[in-house]
Order: structure tokens, then sequence, then C-alpha cells
């Protein structure tokens, strides 16, 4: 900005403007009157386009209410990227044969990429064209889906999900006048029946697979450091102090409305077969059911594509920002002139464009923003606290789909729809109470802080609550527990394919109908029934029950049969289950508000975009990587039964639920107890944090009340001080 030797053309961003303030009406008039000119650059920052292409219509889309549509949205696809991700974790378990440690490695490659670049790209983006860094960042996560999606274009099914496929659906051809027993198009494994195993996936078939899914999330985490840290801080530097706790709100509102989404959308593809052009008889409680998990890669990707593309189009900075500096420099030659002094509104702006010079990015001004982080109290202990838990909390947040299937039985569609649908409840009511206390409230820094030591101390009782809330052991009868299976079922040939079947006491759960001594199978039935089977003392008359029953059996009168699937269990434990769930992460998020801005509050304006990187940065290092790798082998030491197929270990079928459900909510219940100190040391130093941009009117409100005049005014000891800001505060 500088002073001409002639009246300039009104720019844009001053001619649409509505002044809403006396100072906005004398801005217009400075600039009018040509006491104020931007320079062309400084106009070229705040023009919404691509190149050339930036018509006067869509100049008046640059405003911060627009900004905050697109970040929405975006936020929104991409927390539905990572909680279908998690969604969808088991059955990529058990299509790839993966070991919940191999699973926990995977989910940790978004943030090795975290660690490598955000410390980076959160300071040069903070300083570069932020919109469109941005951009460049959701464009990494729309190639993450598709490379997600990639394992399952190249190598298919897999040949399980192939077999079970033709094992349990029916072939209408093979039905005669004299037969109604059902041929299947693959034989399953019964007594004296056992299948080939073929052993047709190896080396490439899981390799692959891991590598790509490794690749998708090394990439999302780039698009996650860029997001968090260039795109908060942008949002941030565009709205003013006292409305951000608002727009905050309403972006936590709808930004947590994405892991619900994925959450819903992991259900629905979870209920069709994994090829969608087959259709076996088998439930979805089935635990070799195989859904569709690749499909919402697919629509995630593109749906990417199409709001990150919008991003490129925002201006480097905003005209309202740009009013915004310019109306401080304004108050800033005001105060001069009071104080007697003549500098012109030409030596604030050359000030303000010298202060920017200086702090452009370099390595030694990098340096130097990492110094003023590591000796600041507040950000430390935030950095501690967030690390510790975070470290539990998002190893139990990887497996919690998983852990409802195996302890209550649930299927993956299930579970990913409870979660999804407490998640949305707790967040709403959480976000929409907390944002309405800080906005209105305003309560002070410390009162923050308690709340949320409170807020750790409950979620601390709550995991240890969980560790005592859950259904009975699965007694099975076969190779489980070192046990060689029923002495019925020795001569039968079974192998270790665990296939769960109920009795007809609907008490009995047996290994697989080959360890009850089956010797046919039903699969016109729903759920599918195997008889003749030797180990099961028949109760009811097979003639009675179906005809189907007896066809093609020998001196099998007193033998029984089995339903597939699990027997059904009077266990309450769910309601209870997901009642202590809502209950602390309701009251986890009312206070999630107030802790992110004390967060952005307790660093220089400068400091912003590097406080948020090397957060996320030490987070990802010490807490997102190790976590789900940690809680993947704690979780594998309570595994019952493995799939050993193809001469290779692979996932987990049975799982100790006793065991599961301990070691997976004591390990989160420890680290946030330690998180506490972090808590404590935030509370003691936060009280001198200026929240909501009230210093400087708290200052004058001072004056007025002491009723002295500015020039004359004595200097106030700092106790005195501090005392009469702490009245006013009270009295607001």
């Amino acid at each position: 900005m500088s002073k001409p030797q002639k009246q300039p053309k009104v720019p844009l961003l001053i001619s649409t403007m509505k002044p809403k303030k006396e100072e906005d009406e004398r801005l217009r008039k400075m600039v009018e009157a040509g006491e104020i000119v931007y320079t062309e650059e400084e106009i070229e920052e705040t023009l919404c386009g691509i190149g050339a292409c930036k018509p006067a219509w869509l100049q008046r889309l640059a405003t911060k209410e627009m900004y905050l549509v697109v970040y929405i949205l975006v936020a929104l696809v991409q927390g539905m990227f990572f909680a279908y991700s998690v969604s969808v974790i088991s059955t990529i378990e058990k299509r790839f044969k993966f070991t919940s440690k191999q699973t926990g490695i995977l989910l940790s490659g978004n943030d090795i990429s975290q660690v490598l670049l955000a410390i980076f790209l959160s300071y040069y983006g903070t300083f570069g064209h932020r919109p469109r860094w941005l951009g460049v960042g959701v464009m990494f996560t729309a190639a993450s889906c598709f490379s997600a999606a990639l394992p399952h274009l190249m190598y298919g099914p897999g040949q399980d999900a192939i077999d079970l496929a033709d094992a349990t659906t029916f072939d209408a051809s093979a039905l005669t006048n004299s037969s109604v027993i059902s041929q299947p198009k693959k034989e399953e494994e019964l007594c004296h029946k056992r299948e080939v195993d073929t052993c047709k996936e190896e080396g490439a078939a899981y390799l692959g697979p891991m590598f790509l899914m490794f690749l998708a999330q090394f990439f999302v985490g780039i698009a996650i450091s860029i997001f968090f840290t260039v795109g908060v801080t942008y949002l941030d530097d565009n709205i003013s102090k006292k409305t951000y706790p608002i727009f905050y709100t309403l972006v936590s509102l709808l930004r947590v409305l994405g892991p619900v989404f994925g959450f819903v959308l992991g259900g629905r593809c979870l209920s069709l077969w994994i090829d969608p052009a087959k259709k076996p008889n088998i439930s979805q409680k089935d635990p070799r059911w195989l859904g569709a998990w690749w499909i919402g890669f697919v629509f995630l990707g593109v749906a990417l594509v199409i709001v990150g593309n919008l991003l490129f189009f925002f201006p480097k900075k905003l005209p309202a920002t740009l009013r915004r500096e310019t109306k401080r420099m304004i108050k800033q030659m005001d105060k001069d002139r009071e104080e007697g002094g003549n500098k012109s509104f030409d030596h604030f702006a050359a000030l303000a464009k010298e202060k920017k010079t200086e702090s452009r990015p370099t390595l030694k001004n990098l340096t130097k923003a990492l110094r003023r982080l590591f000796t600041n109290r507040i950000w430390t202990g935030n950095l501690f606290n967030a690390v510790f838990t975070l470290l539990g909390v998002s190893g139990y947040w990887s497996f919690k789909p998983k852990y409802m299937e195996n302890q209550f039985r649930k299927s993956a569609t299930d579970a990913n729809y409870f979660t999804g649908m407490s998640s949305l409840i707790v967040s709403v009511v959480g976000a929409g109470v907390g944002g309405s206390v800080i906005r209105w409230a305003r309560p002070r820094p410390r009162l923050i802080m308690g709340y949320n030591i409170f807020t750790t101390i409950v979620g601390c009782a709550g995991f240890i609550a969980l560790m005592f809330v859950g259904c009975p052991r699965l007694e099975v009868v076969g190779p489980v527990d070192g046990n060689a299976g029923p002495q019925c079922s020795a001569d039968c040939g079974c192998t270790e394919k665990f296939t769960p079947v109920c009795s007809e006491d609907q008490t009995t759960l047996f290994y697989s109908p080959c360890y009850a001594g089956c010797s046919l199978a039903n699969v016109t039935a729903d759920p599918i029934i195997y008889t003749g089977c030797r180990c099961i003392q028949s109760s009811v008359s097979a003639s009675t029950l179906s005809p189907v029953l007896d066809a093609g059996s020998k001196n099998t009168s007193s033998w029984g049969f089995v339903t597939r699937g699990y027997c059904p269990e009077p266990c309450d434990g769910f309601f209870y289950y997901m009642l202590t769930q809502i209950i602390v992460q309701t009251v986890s998020s009312v206070g999630r508000i107030g802790g992110s801005i004390v967060q952005l509050r307790a660093v220089a304006e400068e400091d912003k975009g590097i406080a948020l990187g090397t957060l996320t940065v030490f987070i990802s290092l010490f807490a997102f990587i190790p976590a789900p790798i940690i809680m993947g082998a704690i979780i594998d030491s309570a595994c019952l039964v493995w799939d050993t197929s193809c001469g290779r270990t692979g996932n987990c079928w049975l799982y100790d639920s006793d065991k599961f459900r301990k070691i997976l909510h004591l390990v989160p219940a420890v680290l946030m107890f330690i998180s506490l100190f972090g808590d404590f040391v935030m509370f003691w130093y936060s009280d001198r944090l200026d929240l909501y941009g009230l210093k400087a009117e708290q200052e004058l409100e001072l004056k007025k009340v002491e009723g002295e005049p500015e020039e004359t005014k004595p200097l106030k000891t700092e106790d005195e001080s501090k005392e009469k800001k702490a009245g006013l505060l009270a009295l607001a």
C-alpha cells in the first residue's frame, strides 16, 4: 500500500464492501479519497479464480462463509475415509489373511508420512497460497482412495470367497423329480468330505495388497498434514477471535458427520457380498462373510476429486482479511496522532510489510519458532496430554468395530451402524453444548482446563467400567485351547477351518459341521442346515422337521442336525456397553472446542501453523504410529483359532472374549491416567491466555471506570491490573 499522486480506481474489494461499522465507512472514504491505495499484488492475492479466469461475479464468492462451506465438505469426505477404513479393517483381514498387528502397521502408514513431512508442510504452507496447498492435499487423499481399492481390482474376491459362494449357492439345475436335496457347485467340509487346499494365493497375493494399502495410508497422511494445519490457520486468520468459537462449533458439528457417514457407508458396503454379482446363502453374522469393502473407496475417491477442485479457486487472502489488516493500521495511525505524533498511514503499512519480510519462511526462522514452542509450557503440556491420550484411544478406536463383532457377535454391518449412530449423537450434543458455552458464557481458561481434567478422569473410569461389560465366553466343541475335538467325529478327517454351527438344542456350539459329525448339507434352507450329525442325539423326529433332512441318509434316525452360525445368547451387555460409551464420549466432546481454542491462543500468531504441524508430528510418531501396532499385537495374544491355510498363519477366527475385553480397555485407561500430568500443567499456566480477544477492550474499560484520560493515565502495578481485569471479566 502506498500514497499515490492521483485518484486511483476503487478496487472491487472495497466497492463491494457493505459498511457495518463506522470504521468500515471510514476505510471506504480513505480509499475513495486516494489516501490508501492497494498495490496490484495485494489486489491479485484477494481475487477468486485460476490463472486468467477471474470473472467479477466469482469475486462475490470470496467470503469466509463460502470457504467454510467448502472446508466442511472436504473435512466431511476425508472424515468418511478414515472411518470407512476402520469399518472395513476386519473384512480386509479376513480377505487377505492379515493379523491384527499387520493391519495396525497398515493403519500407521498415514502417520509415518506426517512425521516425515508435517513440520515442513505446515510451516512453508502457512506462508504460501494456502487454499491451493489444501487442494493438492485433497488430491493426495483421492489418490489414496483409488490405491486402497486396487487390491480388489487386481486380485479379485479371493479363492476362499469363490469357494464359499460356490458351496453355499443353490444350483437349480441339479434338482430332479426324485430328489429335493440341493447340490451346491462346490461341497463344504463335512464328515469324510474334506476340501482340498489349492493354495492358489501365495506370495505377491498378500504382499501386493499390503503394499498398496500402506501406500494409500501414506498418501492420506500428506493430505492430513496440510489440512489440519494450513486449513485451520486460514480459517482462524479470516475470522475474528470473538466469532471464532461460533464458526469452529459449526465446523465441528458438521465435520463429525464425516465419520458417521463413513461408518454408515461401511455398513452398507459390507452388507453386499464381496462380489456383488453373487449372493451366497449365509448370514452376515457368519464369521466367513466377506462384504464388498472396496466399493466405498471408489465412491470416496470420486467425491474428493469433485470437492477438492473447488479449493483451487479461493484467493491467497480473503478480501475481508485485507480490509481487517488495513483497519488495524488505521487504528495504529490514530493512536500515534493522539499521542502527538505525525506518522502517515504509509509508515505503518511499511512496518507491516517489513514484519512479513522478516518472518518469511527460512530454516533460521523455523529453528526460532521451534524454540519458542518448546519453551511454551502450555503448549508442551498439551503435547504431553495429547500423546498419551491418543496412544491409548486411537488404538482402541482402530479395532472397536472388530471388538463389537467378536464380543457381542454383531455383524460387520451392525457394528458400523451402531458406531456411526453413537458418534453422531455424542458429537452433536457435545459440540453444540461446548460451543454455546464458549461463545456466550466465555469461561476463563482455567475453568476450561479444569473441565478437561474432569473429562480425562471420566474417560479413565469409563474404560475401567467397560472391562466388566460383555458377553460370556463362547464354549466351542472342537480343537480350541489344545483340545483334540470330540471322539464321535475323530475319524471324519476334519481340518481347522472354523465354520461355527449351532446344535438343535440352541445351546451347544460346534467348531464346524465336520466336528459335529454331519454328513449332509441343505443349502436351500436359511440358515443352512447340516444333517446326519453323529455327535448330536436327535430330540425331534427329522421327518417332522423337514422332508429334506432324511433324504439320502441311512440309519441316521437318532442323529441330530445343526444350523450354520452362532447360537442365540441371552446377553444384555451390548446395551450397557453402548450406554457407557455414549455418556463418556458426550462428557469428553463438550470440552473439545474449548481445548482447541486454548491450543491456538497459547502460541503467537505467526507460530500457529508450525505449532499445529509439530503437534501433528509428535502425536503421529509417539501415538498414532505405535498405537494400532501395539494394540494389534495385544489383541493377537487373545486369539484361540488362527487361519493356517496355504502353510501360513493368517487372520484370527476366534478370540478369548474375556481376555480380549480386559486388555482392550485396560491399556487406554492406564495411558489416559498418565496424561493427567499434562492437563495439570495446562491448568496451572493457562490463566494468562486471552481466548476471546477482549484484552484491549478490558484495558479501555478500566480506564473509563477510573475516569482518567488516556494521555495522563498513570501506570498501574501488575497486581492492580490483574485484579481489575479479573473483576471486569467476572462481571462480564
